[in-house]
């Protein structure tokens, strides 16, 4: 039953074994002053643990004592931070605690491993993602309406029946332009990158060129240009198996936000938010209630 493997669903069964196992085998806590602080078994095992884990091998006993009296130096700063209040109307503190509990939610995704039908279906929903980009070779040669003025669109009729009349000796359409801090040839170039050179018009522009012949005026941000598309080289259809590593993870981050967002509406639910109106009467954008 598909209901069965909804993050949702799991998140709520492993913290309810988790909080039935913590009542089961937690030590109870010691009853203690706020002065006293208990270093338990159990978190100096915890120590250890971290200590082999990041290398490789176990602490020495000066190692370990050196962990438990960095413990104990955190917590005695940590209470007596909290004494003071430190932590009220503190922007990072609240970020970090909202991060950690948002890492929580994130970590059950690693333990609701996909299926190789998850996968699929997920790759051909997002097959798009997978598909490599179309690429274009062309050449372009620049016609400066700041040097030509009102003759520019002119100039440019007039170079244009000067490329035509080259055909095949492309290489030497440059020199009939004028200057520009770009090149005149670029090869195997997708539209990211020749928005990233020329601007997004240029490259939506280029994008309804059909190759073998001298287009133009195409505009961009610096002027006029006319345009011999060489090359168009649209790439096969992307293959699940060629980019199966990548929709794993591309599967785990999706499903962590979605259950991120699913936990979070869970616990607004259970949250009567009261937003204040500002001093001034303004309303303050962002801080309207979303339920509103």
């Amino acid at each position: 039953m598909k209901f069965l493997r909804e993050p949702l669903l799991h998140f709520l069964l492993i913290g309810a074994a988790i909080y039935l196992l913590y009542g089961i085998f937690a030590e109870p806590a010691p009853e203690t002053d706020g002065k006293t602080i208990v270093v338990t078994a159990g978190e100096i095992e915890w120590m250890r643990a971290s200590w082999e884990k990041r290398w490789q091998r176990p602490p020495t006993t000066e190692e370990l004592d050196g962990l438990i009296q960095q413990y104990v130096r955190e917590t005695v700063l940590y209470r007596e931070a909290l004494t003071m209040g430190l932590n009220q109307h503190d922007p990072v503190i609240r970020r970090r605690l909202a991060q950690k509990l948002e890492f929580l939610a994130r970590d059950l995704v690693a333990l609701t491993p996909p299926t190789e039908e998850d996968l699929r279906e997920y790759f051909a929903t997002h097959k798009e993602r997978y598909q490599e980009p179309t690429r274009y070779t062309f050449t372009q040669v620049f016609v400066d309406p700041d040097k030509r003025g009102d003759s520019t669109l002119d100039d440019a009729d007039a170079i244009k029946t000067q490329l035509m009349a080259l055909g095949d000796r492309i290489g030497e359409a440059g020199a009939l332009g004028d200057g520009l801090m770009l090149q005149n040839y670029y090869p195997g170039k997708d539209l990211l990158e020749v928005r990233k050179s020329l601007g997004s018009g240029f490259a939506e522009a280029l994008a309804e060129l059909a190759p073998g012949r001298w287009h133009g005026p195409v505009l961009s941000g610096y002027g006029v240009h006319l345009v011999y598309v060489s090359e168009v080289d649209q790439p096969p259809p992307p293959v699940f198996a060629e980019h199966r590593e990548r929709v794993i993870e591309d599967w785990k981050s999706d499903r962590s936000e979605e259950l991120n967002e699913k936990f979070y509406a869970n616990l607004r639910d259970g949250y009567e938010v009261v937003i204040e109106a500002a001093d001034s009467g303004d309303k303050i954008a962002g801080l309207q209630d979303p339920d509103q």
